[in-house]
């Protein structure tokens, strides 16, 4: 019994065939090791319910599972990537207890996300040989142009006699994401040239149906991207990015794509986006483990085609609350296990929090605080992070190690650079512009004038209140993510960066246990001047 048809081309699907089969896909993405149950403080910061976890994930995979046998549909369990850096169960040994949990849950595939390259190539090849399952990517390879075993371009299923290909991509924003020292020997080559490249090939051996198993991300305001691929068209002009393409602009791009399973950039779809020109459809869920999406594709036979969908539990995605779904309990077990061995010290109380110090943004209380900490732990003149290393706010209550961890998964070391006032200036000027570039700053205040060109933005800088001396000598300090040139900040690699000897997790916890009970800043240090946030 359908709960909800989704497309008219659902509907007409009996009148295409007498024999219309069933692929249940379920899907995760972005689960950044997030295995072990959590609150939702999200949605109650006072009282957050439980929600996600592996067990609850194992609960409604197995129902679904069960569900297809008895009915004689087919199911499919495939994620988008990034699947560790972000837990100490997901860090563990690099992703290794992700790998396991996912070889006993049985998926049938997987891409590689950005952060699955984060301790480099070699250790993203070293968990894919770990996998029971196929790692399929299209834009992964050797400098010499061969995908790495045991990684694969694309794989084919036989679906009810229907020949369906998966096609994997990654996003090639990781060159700025990852430390490209880590990345040396190896390529992750343009998404639109790889993945077309793919399609011409599964078309010549025969695909009926093309799924791409995407970690290119889906905007959630994808009509806005894709208006300005057919704008560009009609102008007589390609279009063309500097950075990587999402999952909507490829629909319209990369003609032949049946469906996408994406994942990056951890927005939720509670139904599918269909491009109305190509009729592609996407689905994402978010992030950390908190649920799961399931839809159920309707293939034809005689067509041999993709025909319509439903949504069996009424949404794409389902978020695992556990006042309405039950654990697994073998997995629970399992998982437990992974958290004796990763977590320990982690629920020890280090301080507290009067109110919550919320992140958000731009510049905001929380990246406040912990550039604040940066100072403290390496004696910095200033203190520089970038927004997108803090994951979540620090909750108000009993602050822990964990709590802590969660704000910042990173497992970021900092360093310091000695730098003319004149040096600060043009490296904080980068931060002023651009893309994905942004700055939670400490021990430096400035207005900001948008109005002003790129590299002349900042007016009247000031240095721990006083006016900044361009012939002085100062010391930044800053995560090793910057100092590698990442998000754009390729003008620290001009600077010798020292290993401070402490880890951002550190600094930030050392900071709250001296300082609690701690509350929130809200004196903004970067003044936006001549244009709005």
């Amino acid at each position: 019994m359908l709960k909800k048809t989704a497309l008219v081309l659902f509907l007409l699907a009996s009148t295409l065939s007498a024999e219309v089969i069933y692929l249940n896909i379920l899907h995760t993405n972005d689960i950044h090791g997030g295995i072990a149950p959590r609150e939702a403080s999200f949605m109650n910061p006072d009282f957050p319910p439980g929600i996600g976890g592996g067990a609850w994930i194992a609960s409604y995979v197995n129902k679904v599972r069960e569900e297809c046998a008895e009915s004689g549909e087919y199911c499919l369990l495939i994620d988008a990537g990034d699947i560790w850096q972000g837990t100490p169960v997901g860090n563990y040994n690099s992703g290794e207890f992700m790998m396991e949990w996912m070889n006993s849950m049985d998926y049938d595939m997987m891409t590689l996300g950005n952060h699955d390259f984060d301790h480099g190539a070699e250790n993203a090849i070293e968990k894919s040989f770990m996998a029971d399952f196929p790692v399929i990517c299209t834009n992964f390879t050797t400098t010499e142009g061969e995908i790495p075993l045991p990684i694969v371009p694309y794989i084919f299923m036989d679906i009810g006699g229907i020949n369906v290909a998966f096609v994997g991509v990654t996003t090639s924003d990781t060159y700025g994401l990852v430390d490209p020292e880590l990345l040396e020997g190896y390529l992750i080559t343009p998404e639109l040239e790889a993945v077309q490249n793919a399609l011409n090939e599964v078309y010549d051996q025969g695909a009926d149906v093309v799924v791409l198993v995407s970690h290119l991300g889906q905007p959630p305001d994808p009509e806005r991207y894709t208006a300005r691929v057919y704008q560009a068209w009609e102008n007589g002009e390609d279009y063309t990015k500097d950075f990587a393409y999402n999952s909507a602009e490829l629909t319209c791009m990369v003609p032949g794509i049946d469906f996408i399973v994406s994942g990056h950039t951890h927005v939720g779809l509670p139904e599918p986006w269909v491009n109305p020109i190509t009729h592609t459809i996407i689905v994402q869920g978010y992030a950390n483990g908190t649920g799961i999406g399931h839809i159920r594709l309707a293939l034809d036979t005689e067509s041999r085609s993709l025909v319509g969908y439903d949504l069996p539990d009424g949404e794409e995605y389902i978020s695992l609350m556990h006042d309405r779904f039950w654990p697994d309990m073998e997995q629970y077990d399992l998982i437990n296990g992974f958290r004796e061995i990763a977590e320990a010290g982690m629920d020890e109380v280090i301080g507290e929090a009067v109110t919550e110090i919320p992140r958000g943004g731009a510049e905001h209380p929380l990246g406040r605080m912990m550039s604040d900490a940066i100072c403290a732990a390496t004696d910095a003149d200033v203190g520089l992070l970038n927004r997108g290393g803090i994951r979540a706010a620090i909750p108000r209550g009993p602050i822990t190690p964990r709590i802590i961890f969660t704000s910042i998964p990173f497992e970021e070391d900092l360093y310091t650079l000695e730098v003319t006032g004149a040096e600060l200036l043009e490296i904080l000027e980068t931060g002023m512009q651009g893309r994905r570039r942004d700055m939670e700053i400490s021990g430096f205040t400035c207005n900001r004038n948008q109005a002003a060109e790129d590299g002349s933005k900042i007016e009247e800088p000031m240095v721990n209140g006083q006016p900044l001396d361009l012939d002085a000598v100062y010391i930044l300090a800053t995560t090793g993510y910057l100092a590698q040139g990442n998000v754009g900040y390729d003008i620290m690699l001009q600077h010798d960066a020292n290993y401070a000897g402490v880890t951002l997790l550190q600094a930030v916890t050392n900071y709250i246990s001296s300082a609690s009970p701690i509350e929130p800043d809200n004196t903004t240090r970067i003044i936006w001047i001549e244009e709005e946030r």
